[in-house]
């Protein structure tokens, strides 16, 4: 049973590495410049100071299936939200009718065009519970807490136990919807840090940046309560209590937090890297996808409109990243 993990990131490199690390046949799609940095091999590690050393792993040369190439039995697609739909001609040319697709990508729509592409081909979730950061060439590491939660398919549960490991824990879920919400309540926060320019732990740390969290949080959770949707714990603390977390003194916080969420101080979101780099963000599938559900249930959502408006004027030039806590807090309204 050979996996392909199309798309070779930050994510994708560090599943590849665990599907590898686990003995599974694997392939890998992605950048040459991703190719040439792996061209030695793959080190993974994490905060609990895990660590895995990967022999160099096989990319396909071509998207194109030749009679060389392997059966693809799963294809993990662990594109951003935003290159879904451009690689679905490529997707198309690997696949067979058989082929599971799990769609790896943050909150919400961006699975609608593999849905409309490949109506025939099964087709599950996963949420990454964790983010990943570049120690140097190669080295991808697992900078906060987390796990890789997978919706159940009998088929396969047993393929996904044995990834399981302290380097990449490993959930299957028949909730997929509920974990993904929880996720994505996470997720609000990738827009405040892409905006404030600093590490997501100093970010945490300034009690304005987390105000607007914990306000951008209570927004979801106005939706998911009205959807009569109860979410899990993808951290140590309920998902309800984080907006109230988010909004105690700093003293109180920072005591709390040491021994419950734990964050490396490098880690910073992919919003971030985006927004730096003069890319297009997935806002539009994080805080914006907050803004119409609530819409479609007759709940305003108004401070997730604004912050994704002021990210997508970044994205158009006409704002800067590096906006101070009081700043983005004035701005929103909540001071």
């Amino acid at each position: 049973m050979t996996h392909l993990v199309f798309g070779t990131g930050l994510i994708g490199g560090f599943i590849a590495g665990g599907l590898l690390h686990a003995g599974i046949d694997t392939r890998l799609i992605g950048r040459e410049k991703q190719r040439k940095a792996m061209h030695n091999g793959l080190t993974l590690s994490d905060l609990d100071h895990n660590r895995a050393d990967i022999d160099p792993p096989t990319f396909l040369s071509t998207g194109a299936q030749d009679d060389e190439s392997p059966d693809i039995r799963v294809l993990w697609l662990t594109v951003k939200c935003t290159a879904v739909q451009s690689s679905i001609a490529q997707i198309s040319t690997i696949i067979s009718p058989e082929t599971v697709i799990i769609c790896c990508q943050n909150g919400f729509g961006s699975d609608a065009p593999i849905r409309q592409a490949f109506p025939d081909n099964p087709i599950l979730q996963a949420v990454i519970g964790f983010n990943v950061s570049e120690q140097g060439e190669a080295h991808l590491h697992r900078s906060t807490d987390g796990s890789l939660v997978i919706e159940s398919f009998s088929e396969l549960n047993s393929t996904f136990e044995r990834l399981h490991c302290g380097l990449l824990p490993v959930h299957l879920t028949n909730n997929i919807t509920a974990e993904r919400w929880a996720k994505l309540q996470l997720n609000l926060a990738n827009s405040v840090n892409a905006l404030s320019d600093i590490p997501t732990k100093a970010m945490t740390e300034d009690p304005y940046f987390r105000r607007v969290i914990a306000a951008l949080m209570s927004e979801l959770l106005d939706v998911t309560n009205a959807m009569k949707l109860p979410l899990p714990k993808l951290t140590p603390l309920p998902a309800a209590w984080l907006p109230k977390i988010m909004r105690l003194p700093n003293w109180l916080y920072l005591k709390l937090a040491q021994k419950t969420l734990a964050i490396d101080p490098t880690a910073r979101v992919s919003m971030w890297w985006d927004l730096s780099q003069g890319k297009q963000s997935e806002i539009e599938y994080l805080n914006q996808a907050v803004v119409d559900h609530g819409s479609a249930l007759g709940i305003e959502c108004p401070l997730n409109a604004k912050i994704s408006e002021l990210i997508r004027k970044v994205e158009q030039g006409d704002e800067s990243i590096g906006i101070s806590g009081p700043e983005l807090a004035r701005r929103l309204g909540i001071l």
